[in-house]
């Protein structure tokens, strides 16, 4: 935990050194840039918190949700926005929604927190050239929303496990990837505090689809 806290940390003390350079500060696209960077770090630092906040209550019945009404794939779009792409890498993203003006009652937030976590995974637990998929269907009174790649996949044994606290796959021993076993158990108690479903398929070596459903109105 605290070495995620610490990474916007480093950003924004960069961002605050950049800050006191007077030259820097005169051309509008840095300024505007750093701006953006630092606000991006605050928001971070807050959902960090309300994610320590959350795991240690243990209980999506006492999760708070602050409920309004949003446009499903316009938030999704903005996640994918705040992904921290690695330059080495070419990775896609390709968003398949039913209607496009699909509405949810949901605590926004909160479903920017869950989007914004399977995303990094994805990107995290891939290598090579990487495609992630979502798509969204209407079907009755839930929206169910697939999250796919073509990562690394783990074993269908394992899938029973990964929304526990603190685990994490023995597929990625010994490949230095950072975490601490929380994203996901994190993701179930949101997923949960609407009321709503979430599981994994996958293949080891392929990739994995994670699979949300999600009551329309709360």
């Amino acid at each position: 935990m605290i070495h995620e806290l610490k990474r916007p940390i480093t950003t924004l003390k960069m961002c605050i050194s950049f800050m006191k350079n007077d030259k820097m500060m005169q051309d509008k696209e840095i300024k505007e840039e750093i701006l953006q960077n630092s606000h991006n770090e605050l928001d971070n630092l807050s959902s960090y918190f309300s994610k320590l906040r959350d795991v240690m209550a243990d209980d999506s019945e006492n999760i708070p949700l602050n409920l309004s009404t949003f446009n499903l794939k316009e938030l999704i779009e903005q996640c994918i926005e705040k992904q921290m792409l690695p330059s080495d890498r070419k990775i896609e993203f390709k968003i398949n929604f039913e209607d496009e003006t699909f509405t949810i009652m949901a605590d926004r937030m909160h479903i920017t927190n869950v989007f914004c976590n399977l995303l990094e995974n994805s990107v995290k637990y891939s290598k090579g050239e990487t495609l992630i998929r979502i798509d969204c269907r209407s079907l009755g009174n839930i929206y169910q929303l697939d999250v796919s790649d073509n990562g690394i996949g783990i074993s269908e044994t394992e899938c029973n496990y990964v929304f526990e606290r603190f685990y994490r796959s023995a597929n990625i021993a010994g490949k230095n990837i950072p975490g601490i076993g929380l994203g996901l158990f994190y993701v179930r108690l949101l997923v949960c505090a609407h009321k709503g479903n979430i599981s994994l398929q996958s293949v080891l070596g392929k990739g994995s689809t994670f699979i949300i459903e999600i009551p329309k109105n709360q």
